[in-house]
């Protein structure tokens, strides 16, 4: 698992061998940009290649979800003739983020589009970088008591909602609908709105219609080993489990394998659900580590982000604050059509 953790870092990082790229201690900038000689026409603007620069900044390089709104919004930029940087805390530490936004706010960068690892720690800082004329937005998880223009991404108590009306689902033909349940919950830091969110969607979808008791919360730190060694270690040493909601796909990503304990569980009758539907963790429930996945779609978040911000740098009105990506839903009656969609991370 550490191996295919390495490659995926690798796989972030590679670009910057190809691409004009500078290595800085708050993290990686790589940056893709259009150099042909004529101004690119998109939506009425015009634009000098290499005129405007926006910088992207997922919770972390070391976390495969955001590969797919990376490569949309590498695409995206291209058609506008703007420059965009990819710049990142290796793993999830709200003070390298800090760090970052301080770079950026010193280089005065045209636009910033954040996912957010602390909301309120993050706050003053995307107020500073406003009040110092860059256009701010956020992307996968929001800062809303802050002075961002708009967020695009996820729903995130709808998407804990949806979740938890799968679990309801699955108790229900289960015929467990009466019994009293215990659950675990995962999430990836506990300072994260968005992850908050959907454990509290999560719980309240099934708040009136189950009798069900929260033993306890582990937090990963979106670090996909930790999550499979947390996972295992608890039902290794806890019993009376009946079922798993996991915020976020970091443990179904773990080879089958590497969970023997989790694995026990579910053949033994345990329940689970988890967000994200990407290939690997689709074939994680296609062998039985989980029942349902409910699905994010980070391609539009990578476009849907640089098209608005652009919008916001050439002074358009935004019609909106929020912009919301659809849900996808998986579990055995498309397991197999869905992983035709999907591209493997091996190969990316």
């Amino acid at each position: 698992m550490r191996g295919f953790h390495s490659f995926l870092i690798l796989l972030v990082l590679l670009p910057l061998f190809s691409c004009e790229s500078v290595s800085k201690k708050e993290g990686t900038i790589e940056t893709f940009s259009n150099f042909g000689g004529d101004p690119i026409e998109k939506a009425g603007y015009r634009s000098i290649p290499n005129e405007i620069i926006i910088t992207m900044v997922p919770k972390s390089l070391d976390n495969p979800v955001f590969l797919e709104a990376k490569e949309e919004a590498e695409r995206t930029v291209r058609q506008y003739g703007a420059k965009l940087e990819w710049l990142s805390p290796m793993n999830t530490q709200a003070e390298e983020q800090e760090r970052i936004m301080e770079s950026l706010i010193r280089r005065r960068v045209d636009g910033i589009i954040v996912s957010c690892i602390d909301a309120e720690r993050l706050t003053p800082f995307i107020d500073k970088a406003v009040e110092t004329g860059i256009k701010v937005a956020t992307f996968d998880s929001d800062c809303p008591s802050s002075k961002r223009l708009f967020y695009v991404g996820t729903d995130n108590y709808d998407i804990g909602w949806a979740s938890g009306l799968q679990m309801l689902k699955i108790i229900k033909e289960k015929g467990r609908l009466h019994e009293p349940l215990k659950a675990l919950l995962m999430t990836g830091s506990k300072q994260s709105l968005n992850l908050n969110e959907r454990l509290k969607g999560f719980q309240d979808a099934l708040a009136e219609a189950v009798d069900i008791e929260y033993q306890a919360v582990l937090e990963c730190n979106d670090d996909l080993t930790l999550a499979g060694e947390l996972l295992e270690a608890y039902m290794r040493s806890e019993e009376g489990i009946d079922l798993f909601f996991s915020a976020g796909g970091w443990p179904l990503i773990s080879p089958v394998d590497s969970l023997p304990n989790y694995q026990k569980w579910r053949e033994e009758g345990g329940l689970a659900v988890a967000v994200d539907t990407f290939y690997p963790i689709i074939m994680a429930a296609k062998k039985g580590m989980a029942d349902s996945l409910v699905g994010q779609d980070f391609t539009m978040m990578g476009r849907w982000s640089v098209e608005h911000m652009i919008e916001a740098i050439h002074a358009k009105p935004l019609n909106q604050s929020k912009f919301y990506t659809d849900l996808e839903y998986a579990d055995r009656s498309n397991f197999d059509k869905l992983l035709q969609t999907k591209e493997p991370w091996e190969i990316k």
